[in-house]
């Protein structure tokens, strides 16, 4: 590739990932799914784990449509579904809205993932400056994360007011990814469609994942840590609520999580070089297992802070996990697919976990169930640790 077209296509992915997410929603995602949908919170634990499911079934083969057609089409496509899926969130009024809006999100999420990394991994290859894959991804989130932080701000207070009018702040911003997915350049030679291509390179891609014991590895570890994380970050809105945090200060909560996560994020390759990878590794098991225990045990609105903790994983995982990910693929042809595979592994384990955790909310209440996740999270994180250092012996 080009060195022109390189440095556009980073800097385009710089302020494709700025706006990648809705900016005023984070503090009241479940409040205004639970009231403007009109749905109770166990109702939304199994909408989330249906949703999930659709996202397993259209992963890997969406992966491999983009080895075939390219990255960027399929960049194109999902970022279509996504923003229509921002619309019906802003303008849903029912159960059945929300439904659909979160059915749109999954098939957008699924032409995505594995795309976006891919294209920005190859651009970064073609000029054989891979290792620096890291920081430009930490730093591209973190700029995101302050942004939203700095949004975050806003949206106690406006929702205050109209608790729409947060998310319809949110659409003029999910548009520009959409615009900025047609700029993109990608000079990887790619074949015409056919169904019969598209079965060999997902079963190429499949296959590669399962004979690579490192990268099983990593999307074990991404499952555990991943999924937890979104369980947890469903639990924010009832937990604050259970402890008696004033709606107005949501948003305050948010800014400074999202000011944790920045830094780490900004700074993941920093992070990881002083502390080593494997210490990486012991710390983020630490950073969900533990606080998640903890709030369940003692649930005080103090116990609140502990969500910094969670956001220290939130920022540092991803450029931490797509690196080692994608440094374990040795083949362009299939790059795609394998990180979808990694993403419908995690997806797969978080649809179950979400409708195991929304049964025992339902029958234990929060409280307790965050107590048992806690512990379960530890006690898995233990054991992967101890597959780490079997077979990286670090």
């Amino acid at each position: 590739m080009k060195n022109v077209a390189s440095h556009r296509n980073i800097a385009l992915y710089k302020w494709f990932v700025l706006f990648a997410e809705p900016l005023f929603w984070g503090p009241i995602v479940i409040q205004s799914i639970m009231v403007l949908g009109k749905m109770e919170l166990s109702q939304i634990y199994f909408m989330e784990a249906i949703v999930t499911i659709l996202i397993i079934l259209l992963n890997i083969p969406t992966g491999a449509l983009a080895d075939i057609i390219g990255r960027k089409k399929t960049l194109i496509i999902g970022q279509a579904f996504l923003l229509g899926s921002f619309i019906g969130f802003a303008t849903m009024n029912s159960p059945w809205q929300a439904w659909f809006a979160n059915i749109l999100w999954a098939i957008g999420y699924a032409f995505q993932t594995g795309s976006d990394h891919a294209l920005i991994y190859q651009t970064l290859k073609s000029q054989g400056q891979e290792k620096s894959f890291t920081e430009l991804e930490g730093k591209a989130c973190g700029r995101r994360l302050l942004l939203i932080a700095v949004c975050c701000l806003a949206v106690g207070p406006l929702a205050k007011i109209d608790l729409r009018l947060p998310l319809y702040l949110c659409l003029p911003f999910v548009f520009i990814p959409f615009v900025i997915s047609f700029f993109f350049k990608e000079e990887r030679v790619v074949s015409g469609y056919s169904t019969k291509k598209q079965l060999e390179v997902l079963k190429q891609g499949v296959m590669f994942v399962f004979r690579k014991p490192e990268v099983l590895w990593v999307i074990g570890f991404v499952t555990l840590i991943g999924g937890a994380s979104k369980i947890w970050f469903f639990t924010y809105n009832p937990y604050f609520e259970g402890v008696g945090v004033d709606l107005k200060y949501y948003g305050v909560v948010f800014f400074f999580l999202n000011l944790v996560a920045w830094f780490f994020s900004h700074y993941a390759s920093r992070v990881e070089e002083h502390l080593s990878e494997r210490r990486c590794v012991i710390g983020m098991i630490l950073c969900i297992g533990l606080p998640i225990l903890l709030m369940g045990i003692f649930p005080f609105w103090f116990m609140v802070s502990l969500v910094l903790v969670q956001n220290i994983v939130r920022g540092f995982m991803r450029p931490f996990t797509s690196n080692f990910m994608n440094r374990h693929i040795d083949s362009e042809d299939i790059r795609a697919t394998a990180l979808s595979t990694k993403s419908t592994f995690s997806d797969m384990f978080t649809a179950l976990a979400l409708s195991w955790f929304g049964v025992m909310n339902t029958n234990l209440g929060l409280f307790p169930s965050m107590t048992v996740l806690g512990i379960i999270v530890l006690a898995l994180g233990f054991i992967s640790y101890l597959q780490y250092r079997r077979l990286f012996k670090k």
